[in-house]
């Protein structure tokens, strides 16, 4: 009974009043309340906006400035202005609960994705890889290039506006279609 009645009378807060109360928390407190926030859920809105089921939508522009968010000074109300498009005081001003939980979303979406990029892999040869193919990584702007002459567009920044989705599906189809044409070679060259 008393648990209720606490959970009845426990005050909501803001996230701007969680992080200016937050440093004057005592150590033990600040454990307790990073593992709260650690455990929060994804709620189906954060203030007034509605937080997607995935990031499947979301494009590739996004994406890159998520990777880009963690340099920020607040990278978690980044990472929603990012996404559901609420601007910094709407964030400010979410219940911090619903902040914790799209955090916590966000980064369980965005390893999710790391994850299946990691995936695609061409197989390259011994000589490939002592000549220094590895130094051809580019990062964000490679894939924006390579997208780019892909599907014959003539600006890279276009891309940015592509589902990362659609992005990943081409490079996946075309390093299997690479694999192949590789492992094909390879049984002319044994006959």
């Amino acid at each position: 009974m008393k648990r209720k009645q606490q959970a009845k009378t426990q005050r909501v807060y803001t996230y701007l009043e969680f992080l200016t109360l937050y440093p004057c928390c005592s150590a033990s407190h600040k454990r307790e309340l990073e593992d709260i926030a650690r455990h929060a859920l994804r709620t189906d809105f954060v203030g007034s906006a509605e937080v997607p089921k995935n990031f499947n939508a979301i494009t590739y522009g996004d994406l890159d400035d998520l990777r880009s968010a963690t340099a920020s000074e607040d990278p978690i109300a980044e990472s929603i202005k990012i996404i559901l498009k609420l601007d910094m005081r709407s964030i400010y001003e979410a219940n911090c609960m619903e902040v914790f939980g799209f955090s916590n979303f966000c980064r369980e979406e965005l390893s999710r994705i790391n994850n299946l990029f990691a995936t695609i892999k061409v197989n390259y040869s011994l000589e490939e890889v002592s000549a220094g193919v590895h130094d051809l990584d580019f990062g964000s702007f490679g894939v924006l290039d390579w997208y780019a002459r892909r599907m014959g567009m003539t600006n890279q920044n276009d891309v940015r506006d592509v589902a990362w989705i659609r992005i990943y599906n081409c490079m996946k189809n075309d390093c299997a279609q690479n694999n192949f044409e590789r492992r094909l070679q390879k049984q002319y060259m044994q006959r």
